[in-house]
């Protein structure tokens, strides 16, 4: 069930709840040079990576609205917050900040989607709708062949965003997962549903058919036109809440440069 919440509300979490954050990346040129100087050392050796100056500033902002999240539901200091990795490259918090907040970020073209709960694997995904003209060969390769013929079966001025649809609910679920790559994506099917966000998908996969199955709930999320994204936890029973992050009315002062 999505809820507005109210400001005293925003940053707490019930045991059944999920919170989703949408961002927008293009922010004013004070705020990215704020957001730089929170990020951990390993963010900005990796943000160094973008040849555009304006993917760089879009990541820059994604991981700095993520610190700054965590560090309010955490009630620290965005620039205190740190991460440890999985064998897989997964961030958690790390240990000092306790084992409960779980969270996932996904950024796409000038959007961002965090999400945020607690005591359950999460893993959410947003892709920006753009036309493709090798959909097939793409599908035929990481889906599973069930998923490609059922893409293959939508009409073919739907199939587009039906194709970015099946994407990101399959990168959400190897996300919430934690183990990336290590699992082939054509080596299981998820539910292909457009369902309403309120509208939860349970499905069950069994990770190599080996061990019994896990039991999933699965959004599909319409974060803003032209972009699909999806999200993936644990279990059953959720509540759902999304809300869009606004910029504070001025960033903080830095003596740092974006190229520092």
């Amino acid at each position: 069930m999505s809820h507005t919440p109210s400001r005293l509300d925003s940053f707490q979490l019930t045991p059944d709840e999920v919170h989703v954050w949408c961002v927008n990346l293009d922010v004013p040129h004070g705020w990215s040079a704020s957001f730089y100087a929170s990020l951990t050392g390993d963010e900005r050796n990796r943000s160094e990576r973008f040849r555009f100056d304006r993917d760089r500033r879009r990541f820059i902002v994604a991981h700095g609205v993520l610190q700054d999240l965590l560090g309010r539901y955490l009630g620290t200091r965005p620039d205190r917050i740190s991460y440890v990795y999985n064998a897989f490259g997964k961030p958690e918090l790390n240990p000092m900040f306790g084992s409960r907040l779980k969270f996932n970020l996904s950024h796409s073209a000038g959007l961002a989607l965090v999400a945020i709960t607690a005591d359950s694997s999460v893993g959410i995904d947003l892709e920006y709708i753009r036309a493709q003209s090798d959909l097939a060969d793409i599908a035929r390769r990481f889906f599973s062949p069930e998923e490609a013929d059922c893409l293959m079966a939508v009409p073919s001025h739907l199939r587009t965003e039906a194709f970015f649809s099946c994407w990101t609910k399959k990168e959400a679920y190897l996300k919430a997962c934690g183990e990336g790559l290590a699992i082939p994506s054509d080596s299981f099917s998820i539910p292909l549903t457009n369902d309403a966000v309120e509208t939860p998908v349970d499905f069950y996969i069994a990770p190599n058919d080996i061990g019994p199955a896990k039991r999933w709930s699965m959004y599909t999320l319409e974060p803003a036109p032209g972009y699909v994204g999806a999200l993936v936890i644990a279990g059953t029973g959720w509540r759902l809440r999304q809300r869009p992050w606004q910029m504070p009315s001025r960033p903080k002062v830095v003596a740092l440069s974006l190229r520092a």
